[in-house]
């Protein structure tokens, strides 16, 4: 009994150290998961750029639209304030 579970045991091993060698060597997949963390990365940069350029200009259009009139029906018709 004891010699059967020997034998369990070592070619469980082998068959798990088989698996993380072939797993290693096996290159199928990397290239399109690098593709897919380089594309996500560009769009994360791509958007904080775009926000950083971009939120001056909202925040001072919310600023312009704050300070031109507190009531509705108030501001001249030509600016619109």
């Amino acid at each position: 009994m004891r010699n059967r579970l020997d034998r369990l045991y070592i070619g469980a091993q082998i068959h798990k150290r088989n698996f993380v060698e072939s797993f290693k060597q096996d290159e199928s997949g990397v290239s399109n998961f690098v593709a897919t963390v380089l594309l996500i990365l560009m769009v994360v940069l791509i958007g904080g750029a775009v926000w950083g350029f971009l939120s001056g200009y909202f925040t001072e259009l919310f600023e312009k639209i704050k300070s031109g009139s507190t009531s509705m029906g108030t501001g001249d018709i030509t600016t619109g304030f």
